[in-house]
C-alpha cells in the first residue's frame, strides 16, 4: 500500500534534487555549461526584483497562517458540538467539497464573483449605492482576495483532520471536568484544546514547510496591474526558468527558497519541542 506513495515521492522530490548543481552553473543560455560557482546566488541577493518577489511571499504566506489556521480549529470545534451525526455529515461534506476544485476553478469563481460589471459582490456595492471595486486589479484589495481565497478552499481538509482528532477525546475526561464544575469553555481550554496540541502543532508546522511555495493560486489570480504586491517567488522561479530560459538562476532561487522553508520548519519545531513538549520531527 505504501509503494504507490514512495514511487511518487521518489519521482518527484529526491530525483529532481539531483539537478540543484545545476544551480551553480549558467545552464539556460549555452549549450556547454559552464561552472559558475556562487554566481547566480550573489544575481539573487542583488536584484530588486527578487527581494519584492521575497517580500511579497512572506506578506502573503503569514497572512495565509494567521488568518487561516484558526479557522479550521473554530469549525471543527462548531462540528464538534453538534448532537447530530446526520448534521455533522452534512456540513463537514459541504465545507470539504472546496478543497477537491484545482486552483484554476477557485480562480475562477472568485474572478466571477468580484467582477466589477455582473460579479455578484459588486452587484450588491451598487445596490447601496457605492461603486464597483475592481479588485482583482487593485494593490490595496488583491491580497485580501487570495488570503479569502485560500480559506475558502482549504478550511473544510483542515477541519476534517481536526474533527478525527476531537473524536479521540476521552469522554471520561469530560465527565470528570463536569464533576468539578467546569462549564463549556473551561472545558474547551483545559480538555478539549490539550488534547488535540499535537494535532494543531502538526499542522502548524505542515503550514510552515509550504509557507514560501505558494504558486498555483497566485499564478491563476494575478496579473500585471497586481505585480508590486502579488509576485511571490516562486513565479518569479517561472518567469525567469520557463518563461525566460534562464534555467540556472531560476534553480538558485528555488534552493535559497527551500532553505529558508527548511530553516522555518526546524525553528518551528525547536520552539514546540521546548515550550510545548511536542516535538513532531
Amino acid at each position: 500500500m505504501l509503494l504507490p506513495g514512495l514511487i511518487w515521492y521518489i519521482l518527484f522530490k529526491y530525483l529532481p534534487m539531483m539537478g540543484l548543481g545545476l544551480a551553480f552553473t549558467d545552464y539556460g543560455f549555452r549549450a556547454k555549461v559552464s561552472f559558475i560557482g556562487f554566481e547566480n546566488f550573489r544575481r539573487l541577493f542583488n536584484s530588486a526584483i527578487f527581494w519584492k518577489a521575497f517580500k511579497n511571499t512572506l506578506i502573503i504566506s503569514m497572512a495565509n497562517i494567521v488568518f487561516y489556521f484558526p479557522a479550521p480549529i473554530i469549525v471543527a470545534l462548531l462540528i464538534n458540538e453538534l448532537k447530530s451525526l446526520r448534521a455533522k455529515r452534512v456540513i463537514q461534506f459541504l465545507i470539504y467539497i472546496p478543497y477537491f476544485f484545482s486552483w484554476v476553478v477557485v480562480g475562477s469563481i472568485f474572478v466571477t464573483l468580484l467582477s466589477p460589471s455582473s460579479g455578484l459582490v459588486n452587484s450588491i456595492i451598487k445596490l447601496f449605492g457605492g461603486d464597483p471595486i475592481y479588485f482583482m486589479a487593485s494593490t490595496t484589495y488583491f491580497r485580501p482576495v487570495l488570503v479569502s481565497s485560500y480559506i475558502w478552499r482549504q478550511m473544510g481538509y483542515g477541519a476534517v483532520i481536526y474533527v478525527a482528532a476531537l473524536s479521540t477525546v476521552e469522554p471520561d475526561l469530560y465527565e470528570a471536568a463536569t464533576v468539578d464544575g467546569a462549564g463549556r469553555w473551561m472545558k474547551l481550554f483545559n480538555v478539549t484544546l490539550p488534547s488535540i496540541r499535537s494535532t494543531i502543532v502538526t499542522m502548524l508546522l505542515l503550514n510552515l514547510s509550504h509557507v514560501l511555495l505558494i504558486f498555483e493560486q497566485v499564478l491563476v489570480m494575478y496579473n500585471a496591474a497586481v505585480y508590486d504586491v502579488a509576485d511571490v517567488l516562486q513565479t518569479y522561479v517561472f518567469r525567469e526558468g520557463v518563461l525566460q530560459g534562464d534555467m540556472g538562476y531560476s534553480i538558485a532561487v528555488g534552493m535559497f527558497t527551500s532553505i529558508i522553508s527548511l530553516v522555518l520548519v526546524l525553528t518551528t519545531n525547536k520552539i514546540s519541542s521546548r515550550f510545548l513538549d511536542e516535538p513532531i520531527l
